[in-house]
């Protein structure tokens, strides 16, 4: 799987802890042969994404785009976008870095595009110990 890491705000990004992630993540959940995109945006620009797909007129963290799960090489598998405006709030709330904050979104987004989910309490409880799993095996 080829990562495609596009940073459109003045944040430094992560690239290489997030390319390992998802490698480490890829290993063990064997997705489709594809491209992934990860996109970082800003507040204002993932607000009108929530509005338009989830229609809630607010700014969140994280949002998943499934796309093509054929087994071609050039597919893309998905985009995940993160606001670094919120992972920067985010990251300060709980005390944590905002290497750490970006690394777990990237994981929760990848971990969207395979499946996961957490609107029930069981699914939320499955997800949330993959990421800690995939995240202690990152350092984080």
């Amino acid at each position: 799987m080829h990562v495609n890491i596009i940073n459109d705000t003045i944040r430094r990004i992560p690239r290489k802890h997030i390319s390992e992630l998802v490698s480490i993540i890829e290993e063990e959940e064997d997705p489709p042969s594809s491209n992934l995109n990860i996109v970082f945006v800003s507040d204002t620009f993932i607000k009108k994404l929530n509005k338009q797909y989830r229609n809630k007129p607010k700014a969140t963290d994280v949002l998943s785009f499934n796309m093509d799960s054929t087994d071609d090489e050039d597919s893309i598998l998905g985009e995940i976008y993160i606001s670094t405006d919120t992972v920067t709030k985010n990251a300060k709330k709980m005390g944590v870095t905002f290497r750490d904050e970006i690394l777990r979104l990237c994981c929760h987004g990848f971990l969207h595009l395979l499946g996961y989910d957490h609107e029930r309490s069981d699914d939320r409880k499955i997800m949330q110990a993959r990421e800690n799993y995939y995240l202690s095996k990152q350092g984080c």
